[in-house]
């Protein structure tokens, strides 16, 4: 087994230590010119966000001994280091006695990091674990301690991880950390542990059941009149829709229990899938308030969320594409097929708050319609296509710059928009005897033990097999080319109409900007617009326009007046160069999408947001 202790070492300075303790068998270790090698490694990203994010350039110091002797320690690259264990350290015994030590920096107020102030700390395991290599099967102990001089009062530890018996807990189930105590944890392997994160503090927490299964909701960072009841409400019925789309039979999940970890910041979103929890960030903005009956402006979004990253308990957790099993979180794993897993847990996530009645269907149509304007209003969907996309998420879609309008299409939109046409398309084939939801749960009856993977051409004989439509052909050409998708027409087929509109837009640059004190920085500019066509670039910083200050105000006021077919004269810098620019403006594009039921309409199937 191997034992790990984390301490809330320096809360001001963000600081954990982590200690390893483990009776190893030194007769498993390779050797070396007689000396036994120990390889202790981190890894360097995290499943769910497809970017190397190199955790270990956090850890500040690590120091190994060998049965009670300090021992040779060497950093050999990025992410791993070497103990060099002679035949003197290791003594007569084949097991050794081994601890390693190390500082961790943790200051990423993210849901792939980690993060410690005093008032609570935050971690993934991927940040905070080294593994000895070649044990990554050994059952695993988590000790969790704060220092006795600590003042604070006592945390709440929220996780999915095991919790030892002789844990001091609150009602909900919650491990109790009082300053000078500790926490212990259990689970059966490496790659375990790493799927559990971990939020301590002063948390406010609340527990529910659906179909049987306990559901906590932890949440930190919150206002003092947080509405927990009606989160609970809100989400059971979601929790219990999902679970009965896999399992309509038995309404089993796949998990004992389930983590909802949200941390509550003054500006922020984001979410991360664990095997049975999410780690989410939200805007305190966004929670709902006891006493109000109307939800925050930002609160379905938050449901979309918690729901988003629930479905991935399934889809990309337990069945996952093939390249990910298992993952090799040392360098990236390739695979097309994140626009399944990722876009159709997007198409899924707003789609069960419909069905639930959790979004009725003019905020469904609303945020469908922000879906469809988030692909169409750029080239890349021209240039990318989802399969793409999700190969080169390493590379192109987690480090977007200037020019991603022009030459990335993100497989979580596009991928949503694909699920849609397809879940009409099978609809209609099969008379509305079957949808995609029938292809969802043949995927999970294959591949749901996560031991072999949905392979890179499979997925159409997936569908074929629980459906009997063949969808060949129209995956090929949604996912696998550039092919505009036919939106306006699966809408149709289901009795809706969608209309692109221009919104309050007069005409039409094709920037993207921000204004600052110094003027107008330009953030991104469209290929083949006026802004283009003048010699606009990312990163100039326009000053005048039309020979008055360029202000936002007075941008407003002149755009407004515009007409397609005017000239617009800009002046502004590029570095400490003075520049000036020649624009036409064109007619307005379309900026919104407007998708609307049509009463007199042949409908050939029901919409997938009607069908409970």
């Amino acid at each position: 087994m191997l034992h790990y202790t984390v301490t809330v070492a320096d809360a001001e300075g963000h600081y954990f230590d982590v200690d390893l303790h483990a009776q190893l068998n030194i007769e498993q270790l390779p050797r070396v010119n007689g000396a036994a090698q120990l390889h202790l490694n981190l890894p360097a990203w995290i499943p769910g966000s497809y970017l190397i994010r190199e955790f270990a350039r956090h850890i500040v110091t690590v120091n190994s001994s060998v049965n009670g002797q300090t021992c040779p320690l060497e950093k050999i690259n990025k992410d791993t280091w070497r103990v060099e264990i002679d035949a003197a350290q290791a003594g007569h015994h084949a097991p050794i006695d081994f601890k390693a030590n190390w500082r961790v920096y943790a200051w990423d107020l993210s849901v792939r990091g980690a993060h410690l102030d005093s008032s609570h700390g935050f971690f993934n395991g991927t940040s905070l674990f080294l593994c000895p290599v070649g044990f990554e099967e050994d059952a695993i102990e988590l000790n969790i301690q704060t220092p006795a001089a600590c003042t604070r009062p006592s945390w709440k530890i929220a996780c999915g991880l095991r919790p030892a018996a002789s844990n001091a807990m609150d009602a909900q189930g919650c491990s109790l950390l009082a300053p000078g105590g500790s926490a212990r944890f259990y689970t059966e392997n490496y790659d375990a542990l790493i799927d559990h994160p971990v939020e301590m503090g002063e948390l406010q927490v609340h527990s529910f059941v659906a179909h049987g299964v306990k559901h906590v909701l932890a949440v930190y960072g919150a206002d003092d009149d947080l509405d927990l009841e009606k989160l609970a409400t809100d989400l059971t019925p979601v929790c219990e829709a999902q679970i009965a789309l896999f399992e309509p039979q038995t309404l089993q999940a796949p998990f004992n229990e389930y983590w909802f970890l949200v941390h509550a910041t003054d500006n922020g979103y984001g979410g991360l899938e664990h095997r049975n929890s999410t780690a989410l960030l939200c805007s305190r903005e966004d929670l709902p308030q006891s006493g109000l009956n109307k939800a925050p402006k930002g609160y379905e979004t938050f449901l979309g969320l918690c729901s988003h990253e629930y479905f991935h308990a399934w889809n990309v957790k337990r069945m996952k594409p093939a390249a990910f099993v298992p993952y090799q979180l040392g360098t990236e794993g390739y695979t097309r097929l994140l626009w399944i897993f990722e876009g159709f847990t997007s198409y899924y996530d707003d789609l069960i708050l419909a069905r639930t009645g959790k979004m009725d269907e003019a905020a469904y149509l609303k945020a469908l319609g922000k879906t469809i304007a988030h692909v169409q209003k750029n080239k890349g969907r021209l240039v990318q296509s989802a399969a793409d996309s999700s190969f080169d998420a390493w590379t192109k879609y987690y480090r977007q710059d200037e020019n991603a309008c022009n030459a990335v299409v993100s497989y979580y939109t596009k991928g949503a928009l694909i699920a849609l046409c397809l879940d009409i398309q099978i609809r209609m084939q099969s008379n509305g005897a079957k949808s995609l939801d029938d292809a969802m749960r043949m995927m999970w009856n294959k591949h749901g033990n996560g031991l072999k993977g949905l392979a890179e051409n499979e997925f159409p004989a997936v569908v074929q097999e629980a459906t009997d439509v063949d969808v060949a052909d129209v995956v090929q050409q949604w996912a696998y080319s550039c092919i505009e998708l036919p939106l306006a027409e699966s809408l149709q087929a289901v009795g809706y109409s969608i209309e692109p509109s221009a919104g309050d837009d007069t005409v039409f640059l094709g920037l993207t900007s921000q204004f600052k004190p110094e003027g107008m920085l330009i953030k991104s500019v469209l290929n083949g617009s006026p802004a283009h066509c003048a010699g606009l670039s990312a990163g100039d910083v326009l000053i005048a326009l039309d020979g008055k200050k360029l202000t936002e105000a007075n941008h407003k006021r002149r755009l407004a007046a515009c007409k397609p077919g005017e000239k617009l004269n800009a002046i502004g810098f590029r570095a400490e160069r003075l520049m000036n620019f020649n624009l036409i403006a064109a007619a307005p594009a379309p900026s919104e999408w407007i998708i609307k039921k049509v009463e007199s309409a042949d409908a050939t199937c029901k919409a997938p947001w009607t069908t409970a």
